[in-house]
Order: structure tokens, then C-alpha cells, then sequence
């Protein structure tokens, strides 16, 4: 996770509002392998000699949700995507490409709108010694397309073919619209070849571990019960800036009072957690450790959907949203009201809910929340009660995101979901959330309104080929949403980073660090 210190802006507009318009997309291909399998390389490794005793860093980390599948929304989360920044590769990393797998990344001349020629390092290897081919742009590319409640679909839809040659390590991905910051794809590639080839598994095959590394360190050992995940250094990584340290331990820590007994027997030297009410003052009491508040790039959102019978009509939206008291629902969420990330916001207008009060006469208004995931399935189980307190018959629904957004949703069985949005500043994923679906029928892949409106098509497809600039798209989210009522943002992610001893990082100052857990692979262990 990139550190974002201070509070975050505009989040709630930039994740309430792009849209494209309705007309369909072109999908992948059929399953057809482009290219033979290639053989195995033969690289050098960054193997060293063994040694006597293994350097091990401990930290402590935010349980996890559900699995280990950074582009699943129901996976996502500060635990999962610094992972996924250990153990698997990147086009580009923080917008610049990555030299160990990439020798190029280029626009190309082509039949398509757009053409863009990846150029793969003939020694990138998963761990497993399999090599890095255009065969893991593909998966990508077909699971996030197909696949309900995923991330960010945005740029991966503008897709319309992938070639590959050279034995799959020249990559041509060819765009039927242009995306002018092509950088954000194909972040975090999947190791293909362990998987189904149409990413039909893609939802579950990355639940329990992620089973070959392209990066600095693998995942050897995921132990739900004792909440604790090991990383081994990557010996197969074939890439400069070799991990300093062994082994990564992860220990879960769900409590206060269980971070501040790691920390204090040193048994983790860093900790990366969602606060609670006391954390800040609990941490900043042990010796010898810095603190710090940091936003993270998540946010809970309150999104409706359009094809409702209950919340079809945007005036039903408005009742709704305008019975929201934003502040109170974030510290229910949260637990705490402490060190408390609260978004832009409009006051409950306490208008009566005419509409909302005759349509669930026959049937409940159906709220949706992952159970695995606390903080939005308190916020769902509030909203209820507040509804029901408005004599609003409503309902919490608890069921897990692919359900959500692969069936409920668009048969009509749920009329609004709890569910946390990422924003990482591209304008692919700020155009995902309300990416228009092909037919209203299809499962959501982000899309969690349903919400489609051809009108906004020209001007968001300008937006993503880079005609617009931020104020100009920022506009257009503030206008949809305000007509529209779609999302109402309820919280924003903060969390309390600690640094205690053992541990040699990018600065000796916390609050100099612009990284955290996802660049441990530079850290080194203090010796006493």
C-alpha cells in the first residue's frame, strides 16, 4: 500500500460517478491458445548460499477477509494488495514500467484503435521455473471480463484482442477504444498456467494461497487458524533488488491489546492495522516505537441499484440517501469514533419517505453485505434498523460479493449493496465502479448500480482516451451523481501504521516513508 497521509479529497465524488455508455463490448476470444507452450528458460537465479540461521522479519497485519485474490472486491483489502506487491509481477510499478519484467512496454502501429506492444524479459519465471508469457496477459484479461465483482474491468474491456509471438514473450494487446494511461493494466498478473485457461476458477482459485511467485517473495504457508501467513524469499526471482531478508512473518492481529504484546516481546517489529478507539494512545505508550495515521485508497460505500423494483426511480434514491446520517453510520461501521475518516457528506434533509414506505409494502428493501467483511456488514445491519426505525421494512442480506454481484443483483433479488471501492487515482479504475454492462441481465462485473446512460458515453470515452482532463471528469461524476443518487460514500480507509525495533526500512523517520508492508523486500532485520 502507497502511504497517503492527510485526508483524502473529492474521494467520494471520483467513486460516486463515472460512467460509459451502454453499448457492448467486445468479450475475449474463445479459449484458443495463440501460441505453443514455450519451453522452459534457463536464467540465473538470486540464490545464495545457505546459511546457518535464516533472517525472519515479523509484522502484523489486518486479518483476512476472504482470499488472496487482489482483483476480487470481496479479497481487496491493505493485507492482500501488499502481498500481491511481494509475490507477484506488474507491467508497471507506481507508473513506471518494471524493468525485471518487462524490456519494453511501447504503442505500436496496428489495425486496432489502439495497439500496445509488451516485450516480456526472457528470464521472467514463476517460481515454479514456468516461464512469464503473454499466456498470463490473457488470463488477466479473460477473468476481468468475465468474472462478477471485480476490481477494476475498466481497461480490460477496452480490449479487443491479445497476440503473442516469440514464444509468448512479445505481447501485442490491440484496444477498440484508446486508453491513453494504459500503465494501470496488467498489475498483479496471475500465474495462468495453475489455473483454468478461460479463468472460469478465477473467483476461488486463489482463496487458500497463491501457488507460484513472480516476485521477490512466495507464499509458502497460509495458516487461517493460527492467523499467520508466511513468505519465503523468491530464490527463482531472476530480477535486480533481490529480497534482504529470508523469511516475512504475518501474524493477524485483531486487538489492541494483541499488537501492543507483539510488539512489546518483539515478536513483530511492524504493524500495519484498521485503528481502533484506543490504538494511537496504546501504541505511542510502548518505548522505542513511532506511530502514524495513514488514508488508504479504500472506501465503504452505500451503492443502489437501478434495476430495483423498490429503488428504480431516482426520487426512491434520494429518500434513501437523504435519511443517511454519514457521521453515525461511519462510527458504527468503524467501532470507534477516534482517529475517524468520515467522507464528504450531506446531512440527513428529514424528508418524509413516502415513496420508500409504499413500495416495501409487500417486500423488505434488501441490503447486501459480505459477512466476512465487519465494518460493512455493520454498516448494513445499521442502515436496516434505520430504516426500520423510519418504518421502512428492510432486511440485511449476507452473502458474499461474487453472489452479489453474479446473481442477486442482477435478478433483482438484493436493492443495495455495502461493499468497499478502491480509488488509485487512474482513470480506468474511477470508470469501473459504473462501468455500463452490455446487457442488464449480465453479472456485474464492478458496475454495482446497474446504472447505464448513453448520453455520458462519448464524454467518459473521451475521458479514459485522455481528452478530458481531471476538473472536466470531475465535473461529470459530481453531475450524474447528484441527478442520480447512485452511491452515498460512508467511510474512508484509515489506518495506524507502528514501526518498533528490529526492523531497517526506507528512512529512520516514519513519517518519511511513502511505502509500507508491500516494499518489505527492501527491508533488512536490525541486529542487536
Amino acid at each position: 500500500m502507497t502511504f497517503r497521509p492527510g485526508l483524502r479529497v473529492a474521494a467520494a465524488m471520483l467513486a460516486a460517478g463515472l460512467l460509459v455508455g451502454c453499448s457492448a463490448r467486445p468479450g475475449p476470444a474463445p479459449v484458443v491458445e495463440p501460441e505453443p507452450e514455450p519451453t522452459a528458460t534457463t536464467t540465473t537465479t538470486t540464490s545464495r548460499p545457505p546459511s546457518a540461521t535464516r533472517t525472519s522479519i515479523g509484522a502484523g497485519v489486518e486479518p483476512l477477509r476472504n482470499g488472496l485474490n487482489p482483483h476480487l472486491v470481496g479479497d481487496s483489502m491493505a493485507t492482500v494488495e501488499s502481498i500481491a506487491d511481494l509475490v507477484l509481477p506488474s507491467a508497471f510499478w507506481r507508473g513506471q514500467m518494471d524493468t525485471n519484467l518487462l524490456v519494453s512496454a511501447e504503442e505500436i502501429d496496428g489495425p486496432a484503435a489502439q495497439t500496445v506492444r509488451y516485450v516480456i524479459s526472457p528470464a521472467a519465471q514463476w517460481s515454479d521455473g514456468t516461464p512469464i508469457t503473454g499466456a498470463d496477459f490473457i488470463y488477466l484479461w479473460r477473468a476481468l471480463t468475465t468474472t462478477p465483482g471485480v476490481v477494476d474491468p475498466a481497461g480490460y474491456l477496452a480490449i479487443s484482442d491479445i497476440r503473442t509471438s516469440d514464444g509468448g514473450k512479445t505481447v501485442d494487446v490491440d484496444f477498440h477504444q484508446r486508453v491513453d494511461d494504459f500503465r494501470p493494466l496488467f498489475h498483479h498478473l496471475l500465474p495462468s498456467h495453475l489455473a483454468e485457461a478461460d479463468a472460469s476458477d478465477f473467483a476461488t482459485a486463489y482463496f487458500a494461497t497463491i501457488p507460484a511467485s513472480g516476485g521477490r517473495y512466495m507464499v509458502a504457508n497460509v495458516d487461517r487458524a493460527r492467523g499467520m501467513i508466511t513468505l519465503h524469499r523468491n530464490d527463482r526471482f531472476w530480477g535486480h533488488g533481490a529480497a534482504d531478508t529470508d523469511v516475512l512473518s504475518l501474524k493477524e492481529v485483531d486487538s489492541v491489546n494483541q499488537g501492543v504484546d507483539l510488539l512489546r516481546t518483539g515478536q513483530i517489529s511492524y504493524l500495519d492495522v484498521v485503528p481502533e478507539e484506543t490504538s494511537v494512545a496504546a501504541y505511542e505508550l510502548l518505548p522505542d516505537t513511532q506511530v502514524r495515521l495513514v488514508d488508504g485508497p479504500g472506501q465503504l460505500q452505500l451503492t443502489f441499484s437501478v434495476t430495483s423494483d423498490i429503488l428504480s426511480a431516482p426520487e426512491a434514491r434520494a429518500e434513501f440517501a437523504g435519511l443517511i446520517d454519514v457521521p453515525f453510520i461511519a462510527r458504527q461501521a468503524a467501532g470507534r469514533s477516534a482517529n475517524l475518516a468520515v467522507p464528504e457528506h450531506i446531512p440527513p434533509n428529514g424528508q418524509p419517505l413516502t415513496l420508500l414506505q409504499e413500495a416495501t409494502g409487500g417486500q423488505p428493501l434488501r441490503i447486501a453485505a459480505d459477512p466476512a467483511g465487519e465494518q460493512a456488514s455493520a454498516a448494513a445491519r445499521t442502515l436496516v434498523n434505520v430504516l426500520a426505525r423510519a418504518e421502512v421494512d428492510a432486511e440485511l442480506v449476507s452473502t458474499d460479493l461474487i453472489d452479489v454481484a453474479g446473481r442477486r443483483l442482477p435478478a433483482g433479488d438484493v436493492d443495495a449493496v455495502v461493499a468497499w471501492s478502491r480509488d488509485d487515482d487512474t482513470r480506468p479504475t474511477a470508470v469501473s465502479p459504473l462501468l455500463c454492462p452490455a446487457d442488464p441481465a449480465d453479472p456485474r462485473l464492478r458496475n454495482f448500480s446497474g446504472f447505464c446512460a448513453p448520453e455520458t458515453q462519448e464524454a467518459l470515452s473521451a475521458s479514459l482516451a485522455g481528452e478530458l482532463d481531471a476538473e472536466q471528469t470531475e465535473a461529470i461524476l459530481r453531475g450524474v451523481n447528484q441527478a442520480e443518487t447512485l452511491v452515498v460514500p460512508l467511510l474512508d480507509e484509515r489506518r495506524v501504521v507502528v514501526l518498533g525495533q528490529g526492523i531497517v526500512g526506507p528512512d529512520p523517520d516514519l513519517n518519511a516513508w511513502t511505502t509500507g508492508l508491500g516494499a518489505a523486500s527492501t527491508w533488512k532485520r536490525q541486529e542487536p
